[in-house]
């Protein structure tokens, strides 16, 4: 039996089609994922990290692209000209749940000054952030960082952590771990908040 023959019985017997048949129907398979794949990404295909720099006082900032849990992406780059105070954060983390409401009052104060907080939560669900943030009644912007990509550019070592950036797009502090209310007011002095 010639290895045609042999494919043909195979592909009738268990796919009851000729061979021909058999590869365009893959190729037709082949083609529909890949349309589903370009469907599932983001419109322009850009999510998470969106370069590989970690973050330096002095230097820009590492840019990234989250969503939201109502799923709007939003980039850093969207804030270019405002302030803008990142906050690493996850629902177990008591620390996390004791700094927020300051962080939260401070952003009402501040939103004269067009600071922007993005409260950047790591590897929970979008109901399990949202369940949380009605808990303490908090407003700010909530992004998911689900696979923890931007967490991990962002060299997080532990929860709490947050950045400071400046209206020129200029990383100008950080703190890895909790912030006191008075240590939050001298972060946004180094950004020109004060």
């Amino acid at each position: 039996m010639s290895i045609d023959t042999a494919v043909e019985t195979l592909s009738k017997r268990f796919f009851g089609v000729t061979p021909a048949r058999l590869v365009l129907g893959l190729a037709v398979l082949g083609a529909i994922m890949a349309v589903l794949l370009l469907l599932d990404r983001d419109s322009d295909g850009e999510y998470g990290p969106l370069d590989s720099r970690s973050p330096e006082i002095g230097e820009p900032a590492p840019q990234f692209a989250l969503r939201t849990p109502d799923g709007e992406l939003v980039r850093l780059s969207d804030f270019a000209g405002q302030p803008v105070w990142i906050n690493f954060w996850a629902t177990w983390c008591g620390p996390c749940r004791r700094e927020l409401p300051d962080i939260q009052q401070l952003a009402i104060e501040f939103e004269d000054d067009d600071i922007v907080v993005l409260a950047v939560n790591l590897g929970e669900s979008s109901d399990t952030a949202t369940d949380f943030w009605d808990e303490l009644g908090l407003e700010l912007t909530i992004l998911l960082d689900s696979n923890e990509d931007v967490a991990i550019q962002y060299r997080r070592l532990g929860l709490p952590n947050n950045f400071f950036i400046d209206r020129e797009g200029v990383l100008q502090g950080f703190q890895l771990g909790f912030l006191t209310e008075g240590q939050m007011r001298e972060k946004l002095a180094d950004i020109g908040l004060s």
